[in-house]
């Protein structure tokens, strides 16, 4: 009963779980190539120090995933906290390339070992406690706040380098972004509290059954939810519908910032790429909230609704292009992360509801990957038409390849959907 009374409000645990997580993430989040940049290294380096993060990240998504199957999405999440912790300290200590690179590596490896954790943890709670709710809407629900946890944590994060110097903590010899870093590991060990305090897991595999990680339970779990993954329409589907939107979405990661300040003509004018950048989180947490009206209006067709808006997210981002000015470009900035965060939800529902419980962790890492490798393709792709033509060519293409992927949706909807868990869930 009492671990019940802990769990009882799950929307609001998991909500403050990861809005505080992202919080913590956006405290570094607008310094982080500064910060590598400030402890010596030059561009190519802090390139060179992206890619591993990336590559540490990608390579360990599967495996982490599988873990957290095995011996619990909890268990897991509270070990990435302390892979973050130690992270971030390698980070602030930190002096030359080989100790970032260090840093990062522990990054990216807290970063999968996060990845599909907390998120898996939900939806296996809620389907157990709430089998007659609507799974989307919660999701929405939680939707609102968390993008909005990062946009927080952004512009708090922007902040600090100035006050920082005020304060004198510049001068400790960590360089001008320590109250960065300083904030960013005490918030670790407040979210490191508050996951072991507030989130709950029933875990129901047999006693000592995660020993047999080593000798073969791992392999037998990913090689279980590959198969899984390919087997069922719906998920394979989904699969692709993801790694075509990375690839149209790190083109704008990649790109918007010189965008913005070439079409300003004013390199110093920096502020308006804060208020970019906390208005993406911003207009995708009011998307989220308007998810589950919009599903409504459409029957809760969760196909159709997500086709509309990939359709819609491809038209902005073609409009985007073609923007001279900064409000015209701010406007389909806004427009596209909105419909983005509409679309969230009903996604997650599809993807989720065709999931067994004992794969779920390994199946959203596997989808994280998919994500990544398609923005690995984007930005090798677009930055290569970016540098050969223009950014509004290289964008051009990115949305033509966002409004022929909504073709996936389509099909989803003519796919027949196997069975939901009972309620007002939908296909």
């Amino acid at each position: 009963m009492e671990k019940r009374g802990l769990a009882k409000n799950l929307v609001f645990v998991y909500t403050l779980n990861q809005s505080v997580h992202w919080f913590v993430i956006g405290l570094i989040f607008p310094v982080m190539i500064l910060i590598v940049l400030e402890k010596g290294l030059n561009i190519f380096q802090a390139g060179a120090v992206m890619a591993v993060y990336s590559a540490t990240t990608i390579l360990l998504e599967l495996p982490t995933g599988g873990m957290a199957d095995i011996i619990g999405r909890k268990r897991v999440y509270t070990i990435s906290l302390a892979v973050l912790f130690l992270a971030g300290l390698v980070l602030l200590i930190s002096w030359d390339f080989i100790t970032v690179v260090f840093a990062v590596i522990l990054n990216g490896t807290a970063r999968a070992l996060s990845s599909g954790t907390i998120d898996a943890w939900f939806v296996d709670e809620f389907k157990r406690q709430r089998p007659d709710e609507n799974l989307q809407e919660s999701l929405a629900k939680a939707g609102v706040f968390i993008p909005a946890g990062i946009g927080l944590g952004s512009l708090i994060g922007g902040a600090l380098p100035p006050v920082s110097q005020q304060l004198g903590v510049s001068d400790w010899g960590f360089g001008p972004y320590a109250l960065n870093m300083i904030a960013f590991l005490l918030m670790v060990v407040v979210q490191f509290a508050l996951t072991s305090v507030f989130v709950v897991e029933i875990f129901e595999r047999e006693k000592g059954e995660g020993r047999s990680i080593v000798t073969g339970d791992l392999p037998k779990q990913l090689s279980t939810a590959m198969s899984y993954g390919v087997r069922n329409r719906v998920v394979l589907i989904l699969l692709v519908a993801v790694s075509t939107f990375g690839f149209g979405l790190a083109s704008v990661e990649l790109l918007w910032q010189p965008r913005v300040l070439a079409i300003s003509g004013d390199s110093t004018e920096t502020w308006n790429l804060g208020v970019l950048a906390a208005g993406y989180f911003f207009s995708s947490s009011v998307g989220n909230f308007l998810s589950p009206r919009t599903c409504r209006l459409l029957k809760n067709n969760y196909a159709a609704a997500l086709t509309a808006m990939r359709v819609a997210i491809g038209i902005c981002l073609l409009m985007l292009a073609w923007q001279h000015g900064v409000l015209g470009f701010a406007l389909f900035y806004f427009l596209m992360f909105f419909f983005s965060g509409v679309s969230d939800s009903p996604h997650a529902t599809l993807f989720n509801n065709q999931i067994p419980k004992k794969v779920r962790s390994t199946l959203l890492s596997f989808q994280s990957v998919m994500l990544q490798l398609g923005g690995l393709c984007g930005s090798l792709v677009i930055g290569y038409i970016a540098k050969a033509y223009s950014i509004p060519s290289a964008w051009t293409v990115a949305a033509v390849v966002i409004l022929l992927s909504s073709i996936t949706y389509l099909v989803l909807m003519m796919v027949k959907i196997g069975p939901s868990p009972p309620g007002k869930t939908c296909q």
